[in-house]
């Protein structure tokens, strides 16, 4: 299974360059977690309108993605990485709950996930 990133969920609701790709990434399924709802959801709004990121957000809560919680255990999962990275505690997070879902890719367009443990690719 891949983990899909942020940024593969917000580029997919509004126009971009990277549009297409993206929505055809979360057509063929995943999995992300809440924060990636949280993040997408802002993004989409800074760019496009609050009425828009809504819908999205809908979208992908309809979608055939698998959403994972974030709960106290992924957040230790996280801490207990973060002396060993430089990724953002929110990245650490999207980050261990790829691990802990033996997710086989990283989809992003983020090279901060580039040389770690799952193979971070492009749509």
């Amino acid at each position: 299974m891949k983990f899909l990133d942020s940024n593969i969920l917000a580029f997919a609701f509004y126009n971009n360059d990277r549009t297409l790709k993206c929505q055809k990434t979360i057509r063929e399924g995943g999995l992300i977690d809440t924060f990636n709802l949280i993040e997408a959801f802002f993004i989409i709004e800074k760019e496009t309108s609050r009425e828009i990121a809504q819908k999205s957000i809908k979208g992908i809560l309809k979608s055939n993605i698998q959403i994972a919680d974030v709960d106290v255990n992924l957040v230790f999962e996280a801490l207990k990485r973060a002396n060993s990275s430089n990724l953002s505690i929110f990245d650490l997070i999207h980050y261990s709950c790829a691990l802990i879902n033996n997710c086989n890719a990283f989809v992003s367009y983020d090279k901060d996930f580039d040389d770690l443990d799952i193979l971070r690719e492009e749509p």
